[in-house]
């Protein structure tokens, strides 16, 4: 019989728990945990389980190996793209990233994202939807979606201005400009940040300080902030979807990928 691939492959998502606090990884660190539809279908099981579980009282978002996230996997998105039944970029987003932020935001326990290396695009905004941010000293941040002509997803167009301000937000969204940790740290993007040499104690012991409290206040704190804060989220993630649609639609998209592929900068024509 003819070995199973599906049970041969390594998991997309790897979980892990130490006491109440349970670890999620991104698995493609050869690809630095780029997201394909399956890591994203994954994921969304993996935080549903740990969701569900009552021994989990905290939860850690973070990558294997050299980097959080590169973000959107561009050559799957490429083929996604161009395979005989494709997809809208707007159905793409319905149906896996913003239902990832959704359950982030619905999750009455702490999500924590445990960023090293590179965490950019759409991994960045998912980092950005935890309810806490921890880096080590070695975090890269960028968003980079207008080097391919695109806008901020993945719920990341309300939740960097909600976190940097309304003007840093938008200069980090026009010029895709790559900050380090501590810059990160001071324009209020991440909570902490810690030596990389410790950042896997360092956060394993955050995420327990916040396990040890009362489940009851920490559920019903993370529902008030999101009604007291972003109680148009849902409206806000369909109509995000839509205006990407619409930049997708034109021709910067094709020529900043395809720009991306060949390493070299765009040229975006005026319209």
């Amino acid at each position: 019989m003819a070995p199973n691939r599906a049970a041969m492959s390594e998991p997309l998502i790897v979980r892990s728990a130490t006491g109440n606090v349970a670890m999620l990884r991104l698995n493609r660190p050869d690809k630095l945990n780029a997201f394909n539809e399956e890591m994203t279908e994954q994921l969304l099981a993996a935080l549903a389980a740990v969701g569900r579980d009552p021994e989990v009282r905290a939860i850690v978002l973070a990558g294997t190996g050299r980097g959080f996230s590169a973000g959107q996997d561009l050559e799957a998105f490429v083929r996604m793209q161009t395979s005989p039944e494709p997809i809208s970029v707007a159905e793409h987003l319905r149906r896996g990233y913003n239902v990832v932020v959704t359950q982030i935001r619905t999750i009455e326990k702490p999500v924590i994202a445990a960023l090293n290396g590179i965490a950019a695009g759409v991994g960045l905004s998912i980092a950005l939807a935890c309810d806490l941010r921890i880096a080590a000293d070695d975090a890269i941040i960028t968003l980079g979606f207008s080097k391919i002509g695109l806008i901020p997803d993945g719920g990341g167009s309300l939740m960097l201005p909600l976190l940097a301000g309304f003007g840093r937000g938008l200069e980090l969204a026009w010029s895709s400009d790559k900050i380090d940790a501590h810059e990160a740290h001071r324009i209020g993007l991440v909570n902490r940040v810690v030596s990389t040499a410790r950042f896997e104690t360092e956060t394993l012991a955050y995420a327990q300080k916040f396990a040890a409290i009362s489940p009851v206040a920490v559920g019903l704190t993370k529902r008030a902030f999101n009604r007291a804060m972003i109680p148009h989220l849902p409206q806000w993630l369909n109509e995000e979807a839509d205006l990407q649609n619409e930049a997708a639609q034109g021709p910067d998209l094709r020529e900043g990928v395809t720009a991306f592929m060949q390493k070299r900068a765009p040229a975006f024509a005026a319209r």
